[in-house]
């Protein structure tokens, strides 16, 4: 909810939270900056509150992911407020079962696509063709297809596989629309991974300014357009980074592999709360 409307809400949704702390004896101060929540909420030798309002807008794995992130490098608690059902509902699914995820089966999980664009070695960032209408849709997924050597980054070994035969390092495949595009030796070859495991990479050139779009089987030049809108245009779309909750939140966050406990769904648990309040409460 983008504007002066959206702005409003979370202004009454930050003083109807913060009146609620206050009767329950916390100090609530405001900051007056934008690199803070609006609210932060302190009593005694409790976790400090980041007080956290959302609209029905707000309600996205990447601004969840974001504000609890943010709480969290603070040594803080995640205080979502919200003033109807659906988006606490929403809320409570991204936050539960699994966490931060789309969805996880037999350890592999699949993930929400981010804001974030990929940066490759080399320089530039990762992009493919799609020539559909409207915008494609991106799926982030581990699996333990193909196995045997695929792109990886620096020091992951993609090709070590466990006694049963299943790859040590999850497969992190990215689909378009339902077709597979890119294959990497898991989620940590996201940081540097190689320009040759995804179709393109796109960088703007220093001296004209202008976007080269690669092939990243060979590095072979097959666009030039003088920005991002022309470059969409000719069909290439930059890939979206996937949210993994142990990049955004912390190594914390990371599954256990070699366990079958469920510490780092617990200590998510223990990140976040999440109050209603009444349409009017707080105006």
């Amino acid at each position: 909810m983008p504007g002066p409307l959206g702005d409003a809400t979370r202004r009454r949704l930050t003083e109807a939270a913060a009146t609620r702390l206050a009767d329950d004896g916390y100090e609530v101060a405001q900051p007056e900056t934008r690199a803070e929540p609006p609210a932060v909420a302190t009593r005694g030798d409790a976790t400090a509150l980041a007080v956290e309002p959302l609209t029905p807008d707000d309600a996205t794995a990447t601004v969840i992911a974001s504000r609890l992130a943010h709480a969290l490098s603070r040594d803080r608690r995640a205080y979502f407020v919200v003033d109807d059902d659906a988006t606490a509902e929403r809320v409570r699914s991204l936050l539960a079962d699994p966490p931060l995820l789309v969805a996880e089966r037999d350890g592999r999980r699949e993930f929400h696509a981010g804001p974030d664009r990929i940066p490759v070695a080399g320089g530039g960032y990762a992009c493919v063709r799609f020539e559909g209408l409207g915008e494609p849709t991106f799926a982030w997924r581990e699996t333990d297809t193909p196995v045997g050597p695929v792109p990886a980054g620096p020091g992951i070994d993609p090709a070590a596989v466990d006694d049963a035969g299943r790859p040590v390092v999850p497969r992190l495949v990215c689909e378009v629309d339902g077709r597979v595009v890119a294959v990497l030796a898991g989620v940590e070859s996201l940081r540097e991974p190689p320009a040759q495991a995804f179709p393109y990479a796109y960088s703007r050139h220093p001296d004209d300014k202008r976007f080269r779009v690669r092939r990243g089987a060979d590095g072979a030049v097959v666009e030039s357009a003088s920005g991002f809108a022309p470059m969409r245009a000719a069909g290439y779309v930059p890939i979206p980074m996937p949210i993994v909750p142990e990049h955004v939140l912390g190594p914390a966050f990371a599954p256990d592999r070699d366990s079958d406990t469920e510490a780092a769904a617990t200590d998510l648990d223990d990140a976040w709360d999440l109050i209603r309040v009444d349409a009017v409460e707080g105006s």
